[in-house]
């Protein structure tokens, strides 16, 4: 038993070494004896402690072997003896968890035999822990270019290559089950004013912040990926055809409120808001370029109006034949009463109390349903439709103002009124449906934004002053984003300055952007004005507001834009934070 056998000399150990990479040999003869066990006799190398570490006085080889083998490893490695007692040859890598607290792995090679009635095996075990550990760390770093060719770097979420992916595969679901598919595209509002103010860095990590509880706004089957930038795309799918439209303003919703939270960050208090667009498959589109395409469009269309979530019917581009379609049908809208009216509450930050509302249009379309401004308005200043509408918007807003102070309610209602209809003529016709309807001219205030504002002031300025003296309130809309000069904005003759959401967004947790709401406010109060801050969202934004003089305010925070009935609900008592 003691012959070293020329086989197993050293120059062989030394030639397993090189080919295996192996730190330690252990060149073996074992028998099988009648009762199961078995007995181990080394020929050459280091022998078991060099793979096993120093053995416990308890123990002896074999049982160290047998102790030492990773639990993780234990079923191959009993399937490798259970075939050697069955005289099958078998090799095998696995670990050993050394009495040293060292894990190395072995590669084991074993040929059973029969020699003078005796079932003996050969064997030899080799420490293969380098080879092994180099092999895993170049499947690794093969892994991890993989995963980085369909995920994004920085927030982990997939990039648009996988969410394509993902895409062509719900919509083969979908045609074969008759199901449909949604596509959002969210765009994070200022961004870049967080880049700039904070850093990148800063905005690195509330890109990761947003990835995260974008995840957590949808469901575990829905898709979240990051275009880039502060671009993200949702996937809905498997979803019913025929209520997918209220599924996906759920979603858009969800994401919308997981977005509400302030962030913490170490600059302080961060806030993010979203533009969300939406398409649907088959409503929309018929392919995942379109879908894209048309999210894309109606995320742009979200920005520039209210930054809600569009429907996703109407999120679709329209060509030339759909735009006369509409047209068409928006022609009779008025005559059929598919116009109606929303109205968000004007409210005192100070003390939660309603008092006014901002009137904002929607078309109760037989085709697409309830339908927002951005996108039937345009087409209605194109094919001369706006002046019908616009007199319609504030015959319907005087006579609901009537209606509430006949129901004891005593509020104003405010108006945005399209750059072309600030023309005497116009605003003329308006100041009659005001005069019809009864309702003192101070309970009527008319918004025009402030870039169309300064675009013709020789014109408008006039007309601001008919306004003023017949005691009708003018707002300035999106104040901060028209650079109008000090001096421009002391000869216009109105009574409001609406402070844009995009600044009230960053406050408190931006410095610079809360000093200049500060000084917006200040201004204003300067000049006589009554500052309103647009998209108050959070407690926080209150709080800062009333603190630095702004005791007017409008915003998710208290409603967003609801049906007339709502209003006297919530009238004579403090608005509600909005759900």
């Amino acid at each position: 038993m003691s012959d070293p056998r020329p086989e197993h000399g050293s120059d062989t150990v030394d030639v397993l070494r090189r080919v295996a990479g192996a730190a330690a040999v252990h060149i073996y003869e074992m028998e099988w004896l009648a009762d199961g066990s078995y007995v181990c006799n080394e020929f050459i190398g280091e022998g078991v402690t060099s793979l096993v570490g120093p053995i416990p006085p308890e123990l002896d080889e074999e049982q160290a072997w047998e102790a030492a083998v990773h639990p993780e490893d234990r079923a191959s490695y009993d399937d490798f003896c259970e075939a050697l007692q069955g005289g099958e040859p078998r090799e095998l890598e696995y670990r050993l968890i050394g009495f040293d607290g060292v894990t190395r792995w072995v590669w084991e090679r074993a040929r059973p035999r029969v020699e003078d009635g005796r079932r003996l095996v050969d064997g030899i075990a080799a420490d293969v822990t380098d080879r092994r550990r180099s092999a895993d760390e170049l499947a690794a770093a093969q892994a991890r270019l993989a995963h980085l060719a369909y995920h994004d770097a920085l927030t982990d979420l997939p990039n648009r290559l996988l969410f394509q992916e993902h895409l062509e595969q719900a919509l083969a679901r979908a045609q074969r089950g008759g199901l449909a598919v949604a596509v959002l595209f969210v765009d994070l509002d200022d961004f870049k004013l967080v880049n700039d103010s904070h850093g990148h860095t800063t905005g690195d990590e509330l890109l990761r912040v947003v990835a995260a509880r974008l995840r957590e706004a949808v469901r575990a089957t829905d898709v979240v990926a990051r275009l880039g930038g502060d671009e993200f795309l949702v996937l809905v799918a498997d979803i019913d055809a025929a209520p997918a439209a209220d599924a996906a303003e759920r979603v858009a919703e969800n994401i919308r409120a997981a977005l509400r939270a302030p962030v913490i960050l170490p600059p302080g208090e961060l806030y993010t808001h979203a533009s969300i667009g939406a398409a649907l498959y088959p409503a929309d589109a018929g392919s995942a370029e379109e879908l894209l395409s048309k999210a894309d469009i109606a995320m742009y269309r979200a920005k520039q109006s209210e930054r809600v979530a569009l429907r996703p019917a109407v999120a679709s581009s329209i060509d030339a034949a759909g735009q006369l379609a509409t047209v068409a049908r928006l022609r009779h809208a008025l005559d059929r009463r598919e116009l109606v009216l929303h109205y968000q509450p004007l409210v005192a930050l100070d003390e939660g109390r309603m008092v006014g509302v901002e009137a904002l249009i929607r078309w109760n379309d037989g085709a697409r349903g309830l339908v927002g401004p951005d996108t039937f308005v345009p087409l209605a200043e194109r094919a001369g439709l706006i002046g019908p509408i616009s007199e319609w918007v504030v015959d319907a807003a005087c006579a609901q103002v009537a209606a509430w102070r006949t129901a004891g309610i005593d509020l104003y209602a405010s108006v945005n009124m399209p750059a072309l209809m600030w023309r005497p003529a116009e605003i003329q016709r308006l100041l009659a449906a005001v005069r019809r309807s009864g309702v003192p001219s101070d309970r009527v205030m008319i918004e025009i934004t402030e870039s169309a504002a300064i675009e013709r002031p020789a014109c408008l300025e006039p007309i601001m002053a008919d306004l003023h003296r017949l005691g009708v309130r003018v707002a300035i809309d999106d104040f901060g984003t028209g650079h109008s000069s000090l001096e421009r904005l002391s000869q216009m003759r109105v009574t409001t300055l609406k402070i844009d959401r995009s600044f009230v967004a960053a406050v408190p947790g931006d410095r610079r952007v809360s000093l200049l709401v500060a000084t917006i406010v200040q201004l204003a109060r300067n000049l006589g004005l009554e500052p309103l801050a647009e998209g108050v969202e959070t407690e926080a934004q209150r709080r800062f507001l009333v603190e630095h003089g702004c005791m007017l305010g409008q915003g998710y925070y208290f409603s967003r834009a609801v049906p007339a009935d709502q209003i006297a609900a919530m009238h004579g008592r403090t608005v509600p934070r909005a759900a």
